[in-house]
């Protein structure tokens, strides 16, 4: 059977080259993590930055840790501050300043559902240091964060599971460390304590007192002398006897 024109169509499929697949061919996997979505943690205050993301099933949201230690620990709804059974938990990742290089946490969505995380380093989860992943609300992260101002203390998570540790270096992170804090500077030295002022009187030394006049001493009057005791005046009759004599 003849069909016009078929004739002039056998050429062009005989430079057609025609590829079967082998059967070791496989095909290509979609990246894991459709996006990225970072979120800071800690710095100047303990704060999770964003407090709040919406992600979908294979995002991967990257907590990039700032200044302090922190840890990114999965809770319970209605259980803030104390880790959930089988939950998140990245270990404490410190950061101080000076470092080239910022710790991470990638954490694969798996669920749609909200996920309660919190940090389980001191008091910061009493500090409000606390965020939800796919929160149904804007009342319900501030009905965790008070909830979790309540807690008198936090449980510390176990091991490491629901994400990988790594790093990045510091100028692809998504914020700027703190500045260092400058040491104190030391305290003045104590004032030295001014003399009193001194009292007129104090000023000049107060003049000897002059000696007391000398009192003359009294003279001690010349004991008299004795009066030489007088003969006895002769009598008459004596006197004209003794010339009698001397004649």
């Amino acid at each position: 059977m003849y069909i016009p024109g078929l004739l002039s169509l056998l050429p062009l499929a005989l430079a057609t080259p025609i590829i079967l697949p082998r059967q070791n061919d496989t095909a290509i996997a979609p990246p894991a993590g459709n996006r990225l979505i970072p979120v800071v943690v800690g710095g100047p205050q303990d704060t999770f930055i964003p407090n709040q993301v919406t992600a979908a099933v294979g995002d991967i949201v990257q907590f990039q840790f700032s200044n302090g230690n922190h840890t990114v620990t999965q809770s319970g709804a209605d259980t803030p501050c104390t880790p959930l059974d089988g939950g998140v938990h990245s270990g404490h990742i410190p950061f101080e300043d000076g470092q080239q290089m910022v710790g991470t946490f990638n954490m694969p969505v798996t669920s749609a559902e909200p996920m309660f995380l919190f940090c389980a380093t001191g008091p910061h989860c009493q500090l409000g240091q606390v965020m939800i992943v796919n929160p149904v609300s804007e009342q319900q992260v501030l009905d965790y964060v008070k909830a979790s101002q309540e807690t008198s203390e936090s449980v510390d998570g176990t091991s490491v599971v629901g994400g990988a540790a790594a790093q990045i270096e510091i100028a692809n992170a998504a914020f700027v460390p703190a500045p260092p804090e400058e040491a104190a500077p030391p305290p003045p030295p104590p004032a030295a304590e001014e003399a009193p002022a001194a009292s007129p009187e104090a000023a000049e030394p107060p003049a000897a007192e002059a000696a007391p006049a000398e009192t003359p001493e009294a003279e001690t009057p010349l004991a008299e002398a004795p009066a030489e005791e007088m003969a006895p005046m002769p009598s008459v009759d004596a006197v004209v006897e003794g010339a009698e004599q001397a004649m």
